[in-house]
């Protein structure tokens, strides 16, 4: 029996599940197998995996990469049994399950899902079913009941923890200048040929002229840009000078509002821009961060009592890996002999 949380040794047995099963596709009955369990409940293959392509999708959202096959098991594993721990838990002192909760998230991922019907199949294939699904969609509901009833109500925020924070983290609270334009955009890429750059300079010169003429820019957008703004009359909205290309920041953040820049050339090709509101930098008010900067501290509180709890319940937790720890041998590899 190994006890909580030795997760690097729990993760080599997952990664022989997981990995080399991707790599040798098992017989159907072994699509799903069990992996572990914690403290009597069984852990199957799929609650690890599934909880894998969340946290990846969680980094990739973030703009961060995801880490190697091994140690995202090994994430994966140690969220499937704090879970785990944590309902077990709830049940423990006698926490029910929300019913009209639990129907709502079910509701909510067949939504997501594209129906019962293409849910049910997307389970089968990975060897599980609506029923298991509800089963592990109670838990989470139990862990949010156990924290709710007693973690929550402990927590307290004071307004010089408030202060403090917000003193400390001024970026947080600062927006950046930002600008709404218009562009009409003739193409003409990095690889574009000589007779394209020319034609496309001498539409973008007229472009201007006319809008300088006076002409209405966003009906000249919709005439003649090539870029996919054009049916909204060239529109691209508020953006920030990181959001778009150095040329075509400059011209915009440089222009005052309702002037029309010169051609500018970008990767994509020569633009005429005009601008129609502009917004400076500006940094929110410890009143008017109070709240959002409460709510954060809040959260870093629970997960730290959370923390706590999960240690004390992981230090009496048995866990026994229910697989072959000896993954299979890497296949010999070419020689220059």
């Amino acid at each position: 029996m190994n006890r909580y949380p030795r997760y690097a040794l729990l993760a080599l047995f997952l990664v022989t599940t997981i990995v080399y099963a991707q790599e040798a596709p098992a017989p159907p009955t072994d699509v799903n197998p069990p992996v572990l369990r914690v403290n009597g409940d069984t852990i199957y293959a799929v609650e690890v995996s599934m909880v894998m392509a969340n946290i990846a999708g969680q980094l990739n959202a973030q703009g961060r990469e995801a880490p190697d096959q091994q140690q995202l098991v090994q994430m994966a594993t140690q969220r499937v049994v704090e879970q785990k721990l944590l309902a077990q838990e709830a049940r423990r002192q006698g926490y029910k399950v929300n019913d009209l909760r639990v129907a709502e998230m079910a509701k909510e991922i067949e939504e997501q899902t594209g129906g019962r019907e293409k849910l049910d199949q997307s389970l089968a294939t990975k060897g599980s079913s609506y029923d298991k699904l509800l089963i592990t969609i109670k838990e989470m509901d139990l862990v949010r009941t156990l924290i709710e009833k007693q973690v929550t109500p402990t927590i307290t925020v004071s307004d010089e923890e408030i202060a403090a924070f917000y003193a400390e983290n001024q970026a947080l609270f600062t927006t950046p200048a930002e600008v709404h334009a218009r562009h009409i955009i003739f193409a003409a890429g990095e690889n574009a040929d000589a007779d394209t750059i020319i034609n496309s300079r001498t539409e973008a010169d007229e472009a201007r002229a006319r809008a300088l003429a006076g002409e209405d820019f966003a009906e000249l957008a919709r005439e003649l840009s090539q870029g996919p703004s054009a049916p909204e009359g060239g529109d691209l909205g508020f953006f920030t000078y990181q959001q778009m290309v150095p040329p075509f920041a400059e011209a915009a953040f440089s222009l005052d509002e309702g002037e029309i820049s010169d051609v500018v050339r970008t990767s994509f090709g020569f633009h005429v821009i005009t601008v129609e509101e502009k917004k400076p930098e500006a940094t929110l008010t410890l009143e008017e961060s109070s709240d959002r900067v409460r709510q954060l501290l809040t959260q870093q509180q629970i997960g730290t009592q959370v923390k706590e709890i999960i240690k004390t319940l992981g230090e009496q937790a048995e866990i026994e890996p229910l697989i072959a720890a000896e993954a299979p041998a890497p296949a010999a590899q070419p020689t220059n002999e």
